[in-house]
């Protein structure tokens, strides 16, 4: 269950999430380790191919993991997903069954969550279907990161120490505007270090991603810049918000796939939804992408991924001759960093509010807003959580003539 985040937070005081933090960053790594290997059950029966699995669910991650897994000896028995269209069908050769054929399927085995955006969800599932042995597809990265893979997830118990992180850590913590912040910048840490989605739920905010009011109120002369707008999500809550009162709204969406269903949704007011089929970067030209149709496709930065040259903008010049927005958003799978760069003389001469994901890769969490610091020391800098799982953690950096009086604040 949701809830407003001003009752989890109540008795929380900047000087103990400090010590809280101090306390995580001091105790070596190795000790976080252990704990989380004590805290999850072993995988030994499976990798040595004594204990049957199922993968859950039936998707893109599940086939290549179930190909990797065989390799090792593991014995993967088929797959489950709720959805029953896929059931009776085949993965990889092998059977996709209701979640009550489990057990059937894999007599005494376990179940391997194969998703990371919907793991809670799916593990509480599986609990109600009468499956009560199953691996979470964080432990299963930690265990398997090769095997079970997630940018969001890679190395993320070595991020808090990495050479200067610990330095990088503190500082953002003295910058950020409230105690909320701060809660959100530890649970996030402690959860990479422990694993515990409890952390996650504690902070984790009912309030509209990107347009949270408890920090920023739209205004009706508002020119918002979507990066990363993929099907119109983003786009349709912005509506719902404003009661259509805004003055322009740029959608920016490098992805074919889905970029047409953006603009059949955006052409009823065409007049004021401009949507472009581009991504956002520090300079204007083309990138290669590993093209999904769905909100994970992204920039590619490993050899071997199949791509699509994809064109890109940055904001500088793409508004070079047009009004400045006044509020930018980006959530680009990884691509926030170059896409500030090359929001430079935007962000330090018009001051717009930003809604900007420090999810994508650990390290964002803290190096994405000191980054967004160094092109506008003056923003108030907040940090909200929208999800039960690793995603969509977002820093909000607020013009000083934009902070809300309400706003909680340390």
């Amino acid at each position: 269950m949701q809830y407003p985040l001003k009752k989890p937070y109540s008795n929380l005081h900047a000087k103990n999430l400090r010590t809280e933090l101090r306390r995580l960053l001091d105790t070596p790594l190795e000790f976080h380790r252990k704990a989380i290997l004590a805290s999850h059950g072993s995988l030994d029966e499976v990798l040595a191919g004594d204990r049957p699995v199922v993968i859950y669910p039936a998707a893109r991650m599940a086939s290549s993991a179930a190909a990797l897994l065989q390799a090792r000896g593991v014995d993967v028995r088929g797959f489950s997903d709720k959805n029953q269209a896929l059931w009776g069908r085949t993965l990889n050769g092998l059977p996709v069954v209701p979640p009550s054929e489990i057990a059937v399927l894999a007599a005494s085995g376990a179940v391997l969550v194969a998703s990371s955006l919907h793991d809670s969800d799916i593990r509480e599932y599986l609990v109600s279907s009468g499956c009560t042995n199953s691996y979470s597809m964080p432990y299963l990265n930690y265990c398997l990161p090769e095997v079970f893979s997630s940018r969001e997830y890679f190395k993320a118990i070595e991020a808090p120490f990495r050479p200067n992180a610990r330095g990088l850590i503190f500082k953002l913590f003295d910058l950020l505007a409230d105690d909320i912040s701060r809660h959100v910048l530890v649970s996030k840490i402690r959860y990479y270090l422990t694993l515990d989605k409890g952390l996650l739920d504690g902070v984790w905010s009912s309030q509209p991603t990107y347009f949270d009011p408890e920090i920023i109120v739209p205004v009706t002369d508002e020119i918002v810049v979507d990066g990363g707008a993929f099907n119109g999500d983003t786009l349709q809550q912005f509506l719902r918000i404003t009661d259509g009162q805004f003055q322009r709204y740029y959608a920016f969406e490098p992805d074919p796939g889905v970029f047409e269903n953006l603009r059949r949704l955006a052409s009823f007011d065409s007049g004021r939804i401009e949507c472009v089929r581009a991504g956002l970067s520090d300079r204007t030209g083309t990138l290669n992408f590993s093209v999904t149709g769905s909100v994970d496709s992204a920039v590619v930065t490993a050899d071997g991924q199949p791509t699509e040259s994809l064109p890109v903008v940055d904001l500088d010049s793409y508004f070079g001759n047009c009004e400045p927005p006044s509020m930018i958003k980006m959530d680009i799978e990884g691509s926030e960093r170059a896409a500030l760069e090359g929001a430079r003389g935007l962000i330090n001469e018009c001051e717009p509010s930003l809604a900007v994901s420090t999810y994508h890769f650990p390290r964002d969490l803290w190096e994405i807003p000191l980054l967004i610091v160094r092109l506008n020391p003056g923003s108030r800098l907040y940090l909200r959580h929208y999800t039960r799982e690793i995603d969509d953690t977002v820093c909000y950096a607020v013009p000083g003539n934009r902070v809300l009086s309400a706003t909680h604040t340390s």
